[in-house]
């Protein structure tokens, strides 16, 4: 058994459950604290899961005893302040996604877990389920030689009410945008990492059945660094939810991964066809947000906290974490230019 680690949460809504529940299979891993917006909230939460200590506030959760590590589960708009006081604490941190509302606040994050020597990590966790997993390596091995063609589609669907009985999300200056920044960015995540950095965006975004501030539907045309083009489709309007999509084209052939449902598909030329399920990455968060497979957040953990007792950085630290954003920030840009091309890395952040 590892050394035993301390844990706490900051945040009792749907996110943190989910943390709870999977830290809960992470071996050397114990939750200690959790810190909410009422002491009420935090003790009710506590209760709940077991957890010995419940804290109003962050500052007193950051002294309790035997806290090595935070899980920030909180709101967008609250993250880079108790990124900085768990860094000033010499506390890690494991950050929600998206880990900023725009690139230049992530920026500030990695560099105040920087300046105070503390381990960041940041959630991606569909790069940990085992289909994603199984692809990377294959792409990797050049399974479909040069990639020219490479699309994402994300297309949810959320209740009016999950925008209305919220008091920040959709907003710019709490969320940091809608779709493309809570949902898509899951899968716009995967397909940069899967086929590689992008190079320029060029969008168009609109409002189109909630009334919220930002997009519920955005279309981008992608061109990557390596010369390929592709497509990114978001939307959380789009009843009744579809599983994200991810489709890959090479000169070998075509991989078409259905996340959500957790089938791969492979069409090599000159073999059969192929088609590799895995039924533990299931999930239908595309309708339900609650409705989530745990497997890749207990993945994700442990690779964590392998890394904080090696020394070593985690597989999904701030400057990979900030990719996606930084392409999520290009799409509105463009997109509030009226489908402009926009260039990466962004000269302007536009948020």
């Amino acid at each position: 058994m590892p050394d035993l680690i301390g844990v706490g949460i900051v945040g009792t809504g749907l996110s943190a459950t989910m943390h709870v529940q999977a830290l809960a299979q992470v071996p050397g891993v114990k939750v200690l604290a959790v810190a909410g917006t009422s002491k009420a909230k935090a003790e009710a939460f506590a209760a709940q899961y077991g957890i010995p200590a419940a804290f109003a506030r962050v500052e007193d959760l950051l002294e309790a005893r035997d806290i090595r590590a935070i899980h920030l589960c909180t709101p967008p708009f609250a993250r880079e302040s108790y990124v900085v006081q768990a860094a000033r604490a010499g506390v890690h941190v494991m950050i929600e996604k998206p880990m900023a509302r725009n690139v230049a606040e992530a920026d500030r994050i990695i560099a105040a877990c920087r300046a105070g020597g503390v381990t960041l990590g940041a959630m991606f966790q569909f790069r940990f389920t085992p289909l994603p997993r199984a692809i990377k390596r294959d792409l990797d091995a050049g399974r479909l030689g040069r990639i020219f063609l490479a699309d994402c589609y994300a297309k949810w669907w959320r209740e009016p009410s999950y925008y209305a009985n919220s008091t920040w999300r959709g907003r710019r200056d709490l969320e940091g945008g809608a779709v493309l920044i809570n949902q898509a960015i899951h899968s716009i995540d995967l397909l940069q990492w899967l086929a590689g950095p992008v190079r320029q965006v060029a969008a168009r975004v609109t409002t189109a059945l909630h009334q919220i501030e930002m997009e519920d539907v955005a279309v981008a045309t992608v061109e990557f660094a390596s010369g390929a083009l592709g497509m990114i489709e978001a939307s959380t309007a789009t009843y009744p939810g579809y599983s994200e999509r991810i489709e890959i084209h090479g000169e070998r052939g075509s991989l078409v991964l259905n996340q959500g449902a957790g089938v791969a598909e492979w069409q090599i030329k000159g073999a059969e066809p192929e088609r590799v399920t895995a039924a533990d990455q299931r999930a239908e968060s595309a309708r339900d947000p609650a409705k989530v497979s745990l497997v890749g957040h207990v993945a994700q953990f442990t690779d964590y906290y392998d890394a904080l007792r090696a020394g070593r950085p985690p597989t999904v630290d701030g400057t990979e974490a900030r990719k996606a954003l930084e392409i999520v920030g290009a799409i509105q840009l463009s997109g509030t230019r009226g489908g402009v091309p926009v260039s990466l890395p962004l000269k302007d952040d536009g948020n």
